[in-house]
């Protein structure tokens, strides 16, 4: 067995449990990237947030941890799904739990040019000032939800 699933079964249950949601949302989300087009992706995603306040992880002790739980274990998941595009993954699914956890975040898609003058693309998520999916580099926003 993996060393990185081994490691799961040796974690408190409710880590385990949030591991699982993160691994099955991004097995769907993985899924849903494949087979529906990418223009209608944000609109799955985007109408769904909880009515409200914005929340900012600095004011909100239980709204902080509750969101460092939330990437370790899209972090985790993310180490062991096969998708290619995992930053999008993650962001969608890490997304999808903290629309059931009633907190708002945003979804950025950007781009940036590599060493050899390629364009590389990167999605990443946060909830207040709190990265959950870490931007990773000098990204050009172009479109968030």
């Amino acid at each position: 067995m993996n060393r990185k699933i081994r490691k799961i079964f040796t974690l408190p249950v409710s880590d385990t449990l949030l591991f699982t949601e993160a691994f099955s949302f991004q097995l769907i989300v993985g899924l849903l990237v494949k087979v529906i087009p990418f223009k209608r992706i944000p609109g799955l995603f985007s109408g769904r947030q909880h009515p409200g306040l914005q929340y900012d992880a600095s004011d909100n002790d239980l709204l902080h941890a509750t969101l460092e739980h939330v990437k370790t274990a899209t972090m985790r998941a993310g180490s062991v799904c096969p998708w290619k595009n995992k930053c999008l993954v993650q962001s969608l699914a890490a997304r999808w739990m903290l629309n059931r956890r009633k907190i708002k975040s945003q979804l950025s898609l950007g781009v940036a040019f590599g060493l050899r003058k390629e364009i590389k693309a990167h999605a990443w998520l946060k909830s207040g000032d709190y990265e959950l999916v870490a931007k990773k580099g000098n990204f050009q926003e172009l479109y968030h939800f």
